[in-house]
């Protein structure tokens, strides 16, 4: 990781320049940083990284100047059954800003103007950099089913694992956060959460943040009858587990990815209410360090948001 300076981002037609209020740090950025098998394929030096990002409208058309706003990163193609029917999260020719367009880690950032979201009156700008993540754990909580008065273990306590336990608990369920860091517990056991180094006890709901082989077949071995699995984390690309139980108590293994625009615009609607311990901001200069001190585990915070000219 360096910092450089580059050409300002250029306004094309049909594109916004944002002036980038923050930008998060997000974990599948973190695993190309540490060149994880599946990540590092992903994200090849040199890049620009960055898709957890908001920001004030410098540059577009005339609705949209000075306008603060969530930047929604999946830049898809619009016109197949899978846009066309509000799951452009599946679109085959989806592609991220961070990863295959330049990314936020900036000042500026140019972007379609169709990734735009208005941010809610009085919030502050850099908040809606929150709505990325929140719109992936979302999306994994909404896959998940009803969970009022259901018990939910996730396993991973970052970022996602985090905002997963949150919607999860602000639905209505009793929730569990399984992490093998004892600072990590301590940090969601600061913010009123459960949590055990190990699932104990069979739950209605297990949902995967981390993607290894041991936390999916852990997910799918601690479900009741008719219990659903629901997996976010790509750090491994295979596994196993027993299939006997699952086909025997039908219990149900759901795959999750990003999330659809409606499900966006609720997370940026709901930006404003995120912890204040879930997360600390740095200045961009400091992102270096930043990234060095969540791969070491020195982090204060499941998140770290970096900003331009704070």
């Amino acid at each position: 990781m360096e910092i450089e300076d580059i050409d300002a981002p250029a306004r094309a037609m049909g594109e916004a320049v944002v002036d980038v209020a923050a930008c998060g740090i997000c974990g599948s950025d973190l695993e190309g940083y540490l060149a994880t098998p599946g990540m590092k394929e992903r994200r090849v030096p040199p890049l620009l990284l960055g898709h957890e990002f908001s920001g004030v409208v410098a540059e577009a058309s005339a609705q949209w100047a000075g306008v603060p706003v969530a930047v929604n990163p999946l830049i898809t193609c619009g016109a197949c059954i899978y846009c066309r029917s509000g799951r452009r999260h599946l679109c085959p020719e989806r592609s991220l800003i961070g990863l295959n367009h330049p990314g936020a880690f900036a000042e500026r950032v140019s972007v379609p103007e169709r990734q735009l979201v208005a941010l809610p009156d009085g919030l502050p700008p850099w908040r809606g950099a929150l709505a990325e993540p929140l719109a992936v754990a979302g999306h994994g909580v909404e896959i998940a089913g009803p969970l009022l008065e259901r018990t939910v273990i996730v396993f991973g306590g970052g970022a996602i694992g985090f905002l997963v336990a949150w919607l999860a608990r602000r639905a209505g369920a009793g929730v569990t956060v399984i992490d093998i860091s004892d600072e990590r517990r301590a940090q969601l056991e600061s913010l009123g959460f459960a949590t055990s180094p190990a699932a104990e006890s069979e739950v209605d709901v297990a949902v995967d943040t981390v993607g290894l082989e041991i936390t999916r077949r852990e997910a799918v071995s601690h479900l009741v009858p008719g219990g659903t699995a629901v997996f976010l984390g790509l750090h491994d690309d295979e596994g196993s587990f027993s299939f006997y139980p699952v086909v025997l108590q039908e219990r149900r293994i759901q795959g999750s990815y990003c999330y659809s625009d409606r499900g966006f615009a609720r997370a940026v609607a709901l930006a404003g209410e995120v912890p204040e311990k879930f997360f600390e901001r740095q200045p961009l200069e400091a992102g270096v360090r930043a990234f060095a001190d969540l791969a070491d585990g020195k982090s204060q915070r499941p998140n770290i948001l970096l900003q331009p000219g704070r």
